[in-house]
């Protein structure tokens, strides 16, 4: 089935709605913007996910708790559908320069334990398609951190989401792989696997 992928959207929701605004089903991958704004927007994002046809996995700039008890469409951390598997969440850079409870949540990324326990549900299920916020910590490296098109420019910092993934990814090569986070829209292959990163309001549509 045809599925429109959707990067980063900050909280851009009318930009978002022109987007996945198609005939067929839409997945956002992040950072949409859950947290930031008043009850109205929110409302309105859960009337739009009603159908059930649009549906997002959550960033590092996505309330947690909000995204899993409130929010319509919501896709939780690793749910696997037939050969997809999804996992949200990642480390902020910026994160000494936000408030705790209001733009920046401790939560941000999984646990080690939840982390590991994806692994193995990883391992088990094997998924032709990866839908995350971030990506492995090589993957980083390679499409960005040598190249100095990160906020840190040219060092890697290691989160433990980037390293559960890359460990996943070690573990197995899916055909696809495709993530926001980074704000870069560009394709790469690595070891056979396609990682695809869309940039903020970028989007593809894949068959999954």
């Amino acid at each position: 089935m045809t599925t429109r992928l959707i990067g980063d959207i900050h909280g851009k929701f009318d930009r978002y709605r022109e987007i996945a605004d198609v005939d067929y089903p839409t997945v956002q991958v992040g950072d949409f913007g859950v947290g930031f704004a008043g009850q109205y927007w929110h409302d309105t994002v859960n009337e739009f996910h009603s159908s059930g046809q649009h549906r997002f996995i959550r960033g590092n700039h996505d309330y947690p708790h909000r995204c899993r008890t409130q929010m319509t469409g919501y896709i939780a951390d690793g749910t696997v559908e037939n050969d997809v598997m999804y996992i949200g969440g990642a480390w902020s850079i910026d994160h000494k320069h936000r408030i705790s409870g209001v733009d920046w949540w401790e939560d941000e990324e999984l646990s080690y334990s939840e982390l590991e326990m994806l692994i193995d549900v990883y391992t088990a299920t094997r998924p032709r398609v990866m839908i995350t916020h971030d990506c492995p910590t090589t993957v980083a490296y390679h499409m960005f951190i040598r190249e100095g098109k990160s906020l840190g420019g040219n060092v890697q910092i290691l989160t433990r989401t980037g390293e559960a993934l890359q460990t996943m990814f070690e573990i197995h090569q899916p055909e696809v792989w495709v993530f926001g986070h980074w704000h870069l829209s560009k394709r790469q292959e690595i070891n056979g696997t396609e990682f695809i990163c869309l940039g903020e309001l970028d989007y593809i549509n894949l068959e999954i």
